[in-house]
This record gives structure tokens, sequence and C-alpha cells, in this order.
């Protein structure tokens, strides 16, 4: 890998200091021979030095990791009527720690994202490891409920925010050109637990017990902490740049410190030199106010609303599909758990194929508008219709998944051939996991400077958004069968659609808006920073003269 594994490529640090002397840029608005504007084009660093094997290394790894949180959501649910006899306690208060869980889930990536934006990826995954290894252990010795609730909620504190730190890792090493591929691959694991968990768990539950659910994820989250103390390097912007200055302390991985002392020389006389971030690097003290601020952004708020409800379809089909199929099909919790099996191979498919897809459609406004693209170096964005180039991915996407979750409601109601609803749960799967994946590039496009904290945004209102539906789904279906409920459901769908048209429209109004304040704010701190150094020296010039003889 790049800054850690030796594959970086030869006289980096020349390099840097070459693009850094003698930046190209081009005035923006400048017309070229043929009378076309052009858009500035800025000839510095790139955006990273990671290799683009180095980059899907390291993208799979998170992708992996995100695993943990949906694992820990799905795997438990073959083992709720079981735990409630092993507990003595009811299935309302056994499915009580479903609900906390996910309430749990919301709020604590709030905590971590601020400290993986400012101290780094790696710490922020170690800590999530280790809390979630030592809760799936005490979940696998508990004896009472009151424990349950306690553990599941802590169990969500190390798996939640591995999410945020995943789809951060991306924005680390990938320009907003590229993506939408990233993206796909980044959130495989996240789309692909909720489809097959419950089939590993289901196994697990009925063969081993419910307690091999929770040893499993103990052991699979030690596996993950291995892994990642080895091998996964430092990505955070904050802390490492585009991956050219070396990381210290617990932001460098094992390999990363072994082959570091190979070339020690070189490489400390950079580290001893002050980052653009200061002398030493303070653990900083996480303020979850700042993914709520998110929240009082107009554009931001329309996405992440948008991405919580659509996203929502996917998950109450996974809640509700145990219940529709026992009572429609008569099938065990096995059988069940392999009838997911198409939903995830659908958000498979969407992660795969749909990345190049967003990347494509980018590329070509990019050349509508005259946007120059660079391999590897981020485009200056503020003339750029963005909006545009990720919803119109999002549009068609959003009427697939709307209509497979119509039909697939009439589809269980009539009770038709399994096959039937098996075929129209991979068109949910692929239209709903694509509508995500492409909102979540757009957020994180939005805010590059601190994407972990904007996805826990995403988090939090998914999160909170999908309790009340899970809690709510299997009611719904008693009350209104499977046919209207997803009817319902669909039809929600729609009236929400004009949003992604408010998003389209209005968005790059607000993005301008807040660039400028944002713009004045930095100026407003370079003044008074100025200010400040000019009232020291004069002080101290004072100070002299009064110190000096006559």
């Amino acid at each position: 890998m790049d800054n850690e594994t030796g594959g970086i490529a030869p006289n980096r640090s020349q390099s840097r200091n070459n693009d850094l002397k003698n930046p190209e840029i081009r005035p923006e608005g400048q017309e070229d021979s043929d009378g076309k504007s052009l858009s500035r084009i800025v000839s510095g660093p790139p955006y990273s030095i990671f290799t683009n094997k180095a980059k899907i290394f390291i993208v799979l790894m998170v992708s992996i990791s995100a695993l943990v949180s949906p694992f820990a959501a799905t795997l438990f649910y073959p083992a709720l009527n079981v735990l409630a006899d092993q507990l003595h306690v009811s299935e309302s208060l056994i499915t009580l720690s479903v609900t906390t869980y996910m309430l749990a889930q919301a709020v604590a990536p709030a905590f971590l994202a601020g400290i993986s934006d400012q101290s780094g990826r790696r710490f922020s995954f170690l800590i999530c490891f280790c809390i979630y290894i030592c809760a799936n252990i005490g979940l696998a010795l508990q004896t009472n409920y009151a424990a349950l609730l306690v553990l599941r909620c802590l169990q969500a504190c190390g798996s939640s925010a591995t999410i945020a730190l995943t789809i951060a890792v991306v924005a680390d090493v990938a320009t907003s050109s590229e993506r939408g591929t990233y993206m796909g691959y980044a959130t495989g694991g996240i789309l692909l637990g909720p489809a097959f968990g419950p089939v590993l768990g289901g196994a697990l539950a009925q063969y081993l017990g419910w307690r091999s659910i929770f040893w499993f994820l103990a052991i699979f989250g030690g596996v993950l902490l291995i892994l990642f103390s080895i091998f996964f390097p430092e990505t955070c912007r904050n802390v490492v740049g585009n991956g050219s200055i070396p990381a210290r302390g617990v932001n460098r991985s094992v390999l990363g410190y072994m082959q570091q002392r190979k070339r020690n020389a070189d490489l400390e006389s950079l580290a001893s030199k002050k980052t653009e971030n200061g002398e030493k690097r303070k653990l900083n003290i996480p303020n979850p106010l700042l993914t709520l601020k998110i929240l009082g952004e107009r554009e931001s708020a329309l996405v992440l609303l948008y991405n919580g409800f659509f996203f929502n379809g996917q998950m109450i089909v996974s809640a509700g599909l145990p219940y529709m199929l026992e009572q429609a099909y008569g099938y065990d919790e096995l059988t069940i758990g392999l009838c997911f099996i198409t939903l995830g191979f659908g958000c498979l498919v969407s992660a795969l194929s749909m990345g190049p897809v967003v990347d494509w459609n980018f590329r070509r406004h990019a050349k509508r508008v005259g946007l120059v693209i660079t391999k590897g170096k981020q485009q200056d964005l503020r003339n750029f219709p963005l909006e545009r180039a990720r919803i119109e991915v999002v549009i068609p996407n959003h009427a697939i998944g709307t209509l497979a979750l119509i039909a697939f409601g009439w589809t269980i109601k009539y009770r038709l051939h399994i096959a039937v609803p098996e075929v129209i749960l991979f068109f949910v799967g692929f239209g709903i996991s694509t509508a995500f994946n492409t909102t979540n590039t757009l957020l994180i496009d939005l805010h590059r400077d601190a994407p972990a904290t904007a996805t826990a945004a995403v988090n939090f209102v998914r999160c909170l958004i999908s309790a009340g539906g899970v809690a709510a789904i299997v009611p719904m279906i008693e009350a209104m069968n499977p046919g209207w409920t997803f009817t319902f459901v669909g039809l929600l769908y729609v009236v929400w659609m004009p949003m992604l048209w408010i998003i389209m429209k209005w968005g790059p109004k607000w993005r301008a808006e807040k660039q400028v304040k944002k713009d004045q704010e930095i100026a407003e701190k370079a003044r008074m920073a100025a200010a400040d150094t000019r009232s020291s020296v004069e002080d101290l010039s004072e100070e002299e003269k009064t110190k000096s003889p006559g």
C-alpha cells in the first residue's frame, strides 16, 4: 500500500515539492481556441498518493468492517423467540432489545465521527472493534434481560460507527469523479449484511444455539482488530494529508512501522516537520452537535430525509419478510433466511454495476460544462451541477424500487409461487441500494472536509426512521394485508419523489451560499489571527524599548 507498504511511487517528496512550487492554474472562465469556456485547472499534489490497487484494498477492508453493524442487528433476529423463552420474558419485551439497539446505533457514531475526522480513522476503528468484542463476549455469557439490554446498547456503540468510518475512508482516497465506483465497493458490506445476516444467524441458532451467534461476532471482531492493526493505513486527510505525511503513533500500522524503519532517515525528517495542523496532534473531545448541525443545512437536511425514508423500504422488507413468509408459505427459520439471498444479490449487483454509472454521469456533465477531469486530482465543483449529476442516477432507481415494493406486497398477498416474490426482491434491493449509495455520495461531496460526521448524520436519520418502520411493519401487515401495506409505502415514495427535483433545482444555490459564508468565516479568522500577531509584535517591541538603556 502506498504510504505504508512500499507501494509509493519513487521521489514522492520531490514530486510533491515541485507541484507546490510550480502550480499550473488556468483562471476560471478562460476560453480556449475554440471559444469554449473552461473551468479552473489546478496542477498540484495528487488528491491521494495511494495507487488504484491500494485504494481497492483499503476500501474492501473497510467494506468488510462495515459488516459488523448489520450482522450485529440481523444475526440476532432468528434467536428472538429462543431468547424470550430462555430469559423468561414476553416477545414484546425481547423485541424492545431491537429498538434500544437501533436507538443506540443512531446516536453512537456522532461521538466517534468527530474523533476520526480530527485524530484519524485507524484510532476510531480500533476503538470500535475493542468495544464490539467485549460487548459480544458479554452477550454470549449473559443470563438476564437487563444485561441483554445494556450489552446490546454497548454492541451498537461498537458496531454502528464503522459505517460512518467506511464512507469517510472513501472520501479520503477518492475524488468526486471516481467516488461513485468506490462508494459501491464500500457499501457492499452495509447492504449485504441485512440480506445474508438472517441466513447465518438462523443456521447458527438452529445448529449451535443462540450463544454461538455472539461468539461468532466476537471472533469476527477479533479478526478485524488484528487485520486492521497490522495492515490498515491511516487515510484521514487531517492527519496524513494525501498520504504523503507519515503517520505516527497509533495512526501507524504495524506493517507501516516496520517499513518506515527501512527508510527511517527520509521519513523521520519529514515527520518532524510541522504539519498544516500543528506540531503535535491531540485527541479531540468528540462533539456530537456537529452531526446535528448538518441537519440544520437546507440541502443536507433534504438529502438526509430522502435517504433515510427511502432506505427504510429495504429495512421494513427485511423486518417483515420472516413473518410474511411464515404466514403465506409456512417456511421454517432456515428456509426464510435463504429467501433473503435474492435481496442481497440485488444489493450486490447495484454496488458493483451502478458505481461506474454514477462516475460516467459525472464525467458527462463535466464535459458539458468544460470541467477538465485529471485523474487523481480533486476538481473545483463550485460551478458544477453536482446535484443534477447525482440525482439523475437516483430518479430511475427510485421508480424501480417503488414499483418493486408494491408488486412484492401483492405477490405475497395472493401467495404466488415463491419464485415470483424472490425475483421482485432482487429489484427491491437493486433500486433502493442504488438510490441509497448515490445520495450518500452526494452528501459526502457536500461535506468533503468532514465525511465521517456527515455519514454519522446519515446513520442518525436512517436508524431513527428505520426504528419506527421496523416497529410498525408487522402490525400494518396484520391490519391491512401485505398488498395494501406496501402499496401505501409505495404511494408515500411517489409523494416523496419531488424532493429530488427540489434538491436539483435549489441545491446549487444553497451550496453557493454556504461556500460564500464559509469563505467569509475563513477570511475573518485570518484577519483576527493577523491582528493578534501584529499586536503581539507591537507589545514585544514596546517591551524591548522599555528594557533598553536610556
